[in-house]
């Protein structure tokens, strides 16, 4: 497989597949030599492009691939992704979801907004949750990225998309990669589990400052080069200011939340904004203590899973103190 892979332009040295914490990852050969590997555009398959044939994930017949590429990328779906235990993965987190108590899942669907995961179980929701872990935007579309996809997340640097896919470095066990700069709870959002991350982002919320209405969104940066990334694009209307994100905490620069807060506020004209900022962490605290409350004492995984989650972005939210001037 992986000689095929090379052939047809990828590189992959010096890895191997093995189990590690998470289930199936990659590992080096060699703990003491760099780990290369490299995606090339030709092997790069938008959604739009595949097709279920037969319960097989398969390269569709629109597709602009060669006939060897064809060939290798079914085999690989058939081996080692969607029908070589990448789809039962995520099945069975589908499934572990739907096993909670029916008014927790409604909890989770209507104000925390996790339908994508909490839905009742079918194949169309199976095939979209396997889509939306296993892929990443390249050239402004959604590709699968064969090999990388079998890399669990963890420490250390995301996948470089300059030209093609890649990721490289030395690892000391599993290989591991940063699927995206978000927090706690958009980890889970997007991939259904619970790590623990430095930094917190509010939730959706609308609140006030003075007579003018405040609206945070979220949609944030799913990656990020610098603090100067955290700062979200303003947008005023005759009373109302929109936010598109807001962070509430970060470890590493604990006074820069409200600073960015502050300095937005200041530079749009407003004054008496102090408030709002602690209002809206003390509702996301609020949110993510309910969500604990409300899974306590089932003895589920998803429950569990659940409860770490909120414990992480609690814990992520409480690095906010102090204002650093920006």
């Amino acid at each position: 497989m992986l000689d095929e892979f090379r052939a047809l332009g990828g590189t992959a040295n010096n890895i191997r597949l093995g189990q590690g914490e998470f289930g199936r990852g990659l590992f080096p050969a060699d703990p003491a030599k760099p780990v290369t590997i490299h995606v090339p555009e030709n092997l790069l398959i938008g959604v739009k492009d595949v097709v279920f044939a037969d319960g097989k994930l398969r390269v569709g017949p629109n597709a602009k691939v060669s006939d060897r590429e064809r060939a290798w990328l079914d085999r690989y779906q058939e081996d080692y992704g969607w029908g070589g235990g990448g789809g039962d993965e995520v099945r069975q987190t589908v499934e572990m979801a739907a096993a909670l108590p029916a008014d927790l899942r409604h909890l989770l669907i209507t104000k925390y907004h996790l339908a994508p995961w909490f839905q009742d179980v079918s194949e169309a929701l199976v095939r979209n949750r396997f889509f939306n872990a296993r892929t990443i935007t390249y050239l402004d579309q959604s590709v699968l990225i064969p090999v990388l996809e079998l890399t669990n997340h963890g420490p250390g640097d995301g996948f470089d998309v300059s030209k093609g896919v890649a990721l490289r470095g030395t690892f000391p066990g599993e290989i591991y990669a940063q699927y995206a700069e978000f927090d706690s709870f958009d980890f889970f959002r997007s991939w259904g589990f619970a790590t623990p991350r430095p930094l917190a982002f509010s939730m959706a919320l609308t609140g006030s400052i003075q007579s003018t209405r405040l609206q945070i969104e979220q949609s944030f940066p799913g990656m990020t080069s610098s603090p100067r990334d955290w700062i979200p694009r303003i947008e005023k209307t005759a009373g109302a200011i929109t936010l598109p994100f807001l962070m509430i905490g970060n470890k590493k620069f604990p006074r820069l939340s409200k600073g960015i807060f502050y300095r937005l506020m200041r530079d749009a004209g407003y004054s008496g904004f102090e408030e709002a900022f602690d209002l809206a962490q003390h509702t996301n605290r609020l949110h993510f203590l309910d969500l604990i409350a409300a899974a306590d004492g089932i003895d589920l995984p998803m429950a569990r899973t659940v409860r770490t989650m909120a414990q992480f972005q609690l814990r992520a939210m409480s690095y906010c103190f102090g204002v650093r001037e920006i």
